[in-house]
């Protein structure tokens, strides 16, 4: 620890949205007009169009091919491109641009009079810059490293209004919620715990096992720019915990003058949850200095959904801002980057939330204070080789409340800095992007419960040295290979994690990816779990055995992506399988109740095996600019190799064996944006333990599908502002938990299915 030091109810009406069409209609593809489109004297034909991408952006730079005549064009900025002269006739054009797929026109039929062709064009996916796979900015197209992108658009249509939130809709990735009382969340990748993900802000594994607690509810959609996830291993680049895969949640760098205010105000059951958000984006007139701020502020009243006078949601208020600055040193091709954040929230659940935490029946209530400071500076040495050092430090801290029972003893605290340093170094060579790196993250942990005898004070520190070849062998074959070595202060040995992957271009529409990677985690005694077991009126102590090993992964995954535009159309497919083996699975053996405190002891010690493995599957599909259709699916076994003891069950609790979403989206700038989807989730099986119900138990939980739609309007009064208007249902249909506990003896942990009930929203963002 030194060293890292209603009733007030806001009465919500669904607003309407009164939608006034302007006067220009529905663009039409082709439009002759009697003068324009004329033949000339000499008989000769011009045709002439508008180049745009997807949601109506003009694209520049574009090279148009009359492939009968083989004459070319140019588009402007404005998207506009002519030929003139042409001779009456049928003819193809071929369009292509940087950054989207290729396109080929139906026959154009320029026999007797001149032609405006429009050109809607799609940006491809394979040419998405990311970054998490190999620590490194390439093109999706040239990565062997299977990435999942959610992007700001991504974000802006499912009306996120934080992390949790905005990871929804991603295939083989779930958000669940694990507590009936402080409704703290994880995120599952392919069926597996939270603490088997690891979480970066900006590529920064900062995220402890503390903070990754309420941290996804933490970040508000202000700070996001885009999220990439990559499921398998991921220790070879990022250390521990990268088990099931790696989430890297990446902040905003502006390129324009911009600032946004957004109000997004909900009802929950009839409880209000009201959200506002900021953020401005300042760039100089040269580009070389920027700067991006935001700032949040979420409020939700309490909601008791079984009428039993203890809320299912619990209270909630946070605030939240900060900023990123960059500048471009040009002359020495350098770039540094400060980013600062500072995220406060309080929340609490049980009952009498009128009174002080310890004169109520249950009470969770925690008081989260983090700040975030980063500094990262990158400079090219030649056009071969550029390095990147980065140290970036978040100081969490919390005040708790976790009892039943108006227990006065229940308070707690918990300090946990986390400090990450990372020095990288990539260079070149030919076809072969060679890369080294070395890292130290160190984080503090003292965690206080004294009335439970619980005290956990202790420094964990880790080194890491790795080192990467990315290999671009031809056009059809690209290889990834890299290790790395770690050495965790709770672990006596080197830790060494291999990673291989290969990337086969089969022809222009088809990849083929695999990837055989290795993750571990390291032996921490911090367990959120522990303030179940507290609230139910005893403590916990978790001691870990002295032979304790690290535990460790390995697994493979290999799968097709396909991507074609026909037309103005666009269909795109993908399926992968996958397969993760663990080993020495970290159990807890219950020991002797201490007679100091009341206290249960547990210690950690290695358990038999797991295995994970399953398929999934992606499917979308744009129909011109106005349609759109996304769907995943994924279905999976998780099985240990020995049965738990509690109920001797080999399968994975809250893990369902199929789940998956669909998405239908309709865009009209012209008249409104429908977005309608579904989310199912399938059985699972949930520990159930006594207090409410007279035993514990193992129990099935239910099928939910749930239903979401939202409508949408964007106005554009002056070319200088906009005003962005939207409304929306979560949860159509109610589909909800409905075997909840009741009462003071309740189950906290008895939780999971959709994170709210039906829930009515609306709200706009101006923009200017």
């Amino acid at each position: 620890m030194k060293l890292l030091k209603t009733n007030s109810v806001f009465v919500i009406a669904l607003i309407t949205i009164c939608i006034i069409s302007f006067n220009n209609p529905l663009l039409a593809q082709c439009e002759n007009t009697d003068t324009e489109n004329s033949p000339d004297q000499t008989g000769l034909l011009k045709l002439s169009g508008v180049i745009k991408g997807y949601q109506g952006n003009p694209i520049p730079d574009t090279s148009i091919i009359l492939v009968e005549l083989g004459q070319s064009a140019q588009s402007d900025e404005t998207g506009l491109f002519r030929f003139h002269s042409i001779p009456p006739g049928k003819y193809h054009i071929e369009v292509y641009a940087e950054g989207y797929m290729n396109y080929k026109s139906d026959l154009l039929d320029l026999t007797k009079a001149s032609l405006s062709f429009d050109v809607t064009l799609f940006k491809a996916l394979a040419e998405e810059i990311v970054v998490t796979a190999t620590r490194t900015p390439k093109i999706y197209a040239e990565v062997p490293v299977k990435t999942e992108i959610i992007t700001a658009r991504d974000i802006e249509v499912r009306q996120a209004t934080q992390l949790a939130e905005a990871m929804t809709f991603t295939t083989g990735v779930r958000v669940e919620n694990n507590c009936q009382n402080c409704n703290f969340t994880q995120v599952r990748i392919n069926g597996m715990e939270g603490k088997y993900s690891q979480i970066l802000l900006d590529n920064s594994p900062v995220f402890s096992s503390m903070i990754g607690v309420y941290g996804l509810e933490q970040i508000p959609a202000e700070m996001l720019n885009r999220i990439e996830v990559v499921k398998g291993g991921g220790s070879a680049l990022y250390g521990g915990n990268a088990v099931a895969g790696v989430i890297n949640v990446l902040t905003r760098e502006p390129s324009e003058n911009t600032t946004s205010l957004r109000f997004h105000q909900e009802a929950v059951s009839g409880e209000p949850l009201s959200n506002m958000g900021f953020r401005t984006s300042l760039v100089s007139q040269s580009g070389a200095t920027k700067g991006f701020l935001f700032a949040n502020y979420r409020r939700r009243n309490p909601v008791d959904l079984n009428n039993d006078d203890f809320s299912e949601l619990g209270r909630l208020r946070s605030t939240n801002f900060g900023f990123n600055l960059y500048q471009t040193a040009e002359r020495i091709r350098g770039k540094l980057k400060l980013g600062f954040f500072r995220i406060t929230e309080e929340r609490r659940g049980g009952n009498k939330f009128e009174l002080p935490p310890h004169q109520a029946d249950i009470a969770e209530a925690i008081d989260s204070h983090l700040t975030g400071l980063s500094l990262d500076w990158n400079q090219y040495l030649n056009n071969n080789a550029y390095y990147n050092l980065g140290a970036s430090y978040v100081d969490a801290s919390r005040d708790t409340y976790y009892g039943a029972g108006q227990d006065p003893n229940a308070y707690g605290s918990t300090e946990n800095p986390v400090l990450f340093l990372n020095g990288q170094f990539n260079w070149q060579l030919r076809n072969n992007l060679l890369t080294a790196g070395m890292q130290f993250k160190g984080e503090g942990l003292n965690d206080r419960a004294l009335a439970y005898s619980r005290l956990i004070d202790e420094e964990y520190r880790e080194f890491g040295f790795f080192v990467q070849d990315d290999m671009k062998l031809s056009r059809v074959f690209s290889l990834l290979a890299g290790i790395r070595a770690s050495k965790h202060s709770l672990i006596d040995r080197l830790i060494f994690t291999p990673r291989f992957s290969v990337l086969v271009n089969l022809i222009q529409d088809i990849s083929w990816r695999t990837t055989f990677s290795s993750g571990y985690r390291a032996p921490q005694v911090f367990d959120e779990d522990l303030h179940i077991t507290q609230v139910g009126g005893e403590g916990m102590i978790i001691q870990n055995h002295p032979n304790l090993k690290e535990e460790t992964s390995a697994g493979v995954s290999t799968g097709l992506d396909f991507g074609r535009q026909i037309g103005n159309n666009l269909i795109q497919l993908s399926v992968e399988g996958f397969y993760t083996r663990l080993f020495d699975a970290f159990v807890l053996d219950e020991k002797e109740l201490d007679p100091r405190e009341n206290a249960l002891v547990f210690e950690r010690i290695n358990g038999a095996g797991a295995k994970v493995y399953g398929i999934s599957l992606d499917f979308g599909f744009r129909v011109g600019s106005f349609i759109r259709m996304d769907s995943g699916w994924t279905f999976q076994r998780s099985q240990l190799n020995d049965p738990e003891p509690d109920f001797g069950s080999k399968e994975f609790f809250r893990t369902p064996d199929s789940y998956g979403f669909i998405q239908l989206g309709y865009e009209n700038p012209d008249l409104l944006d429908i977005d309608l989807s579904l989310d199912y989730t399938g059985r699972m099986k949930i520990p159930h333990f006594a207090g409410y119900i007279a035993e514990d138990r193992l129990d099935i939980g239910q099928r939910f599908c749930v239903f979401n739609a939202k409508i949408s309007r964007k106005l554009l009064p002056a070319e200088n502002y906009s005003i962005h208007l939207f409304a929306g249902v979560f949860n159509l249909l109610d589909s909800f938990q409905t075997d909840l506990d009741k009462g003071v003896a309740r189950d906290a942990g008895y939780v999971y299915g959709p994170s709210k009930p039906r829930s009515l929203y609306a709200g706009f963002e101006f923009s200017f």
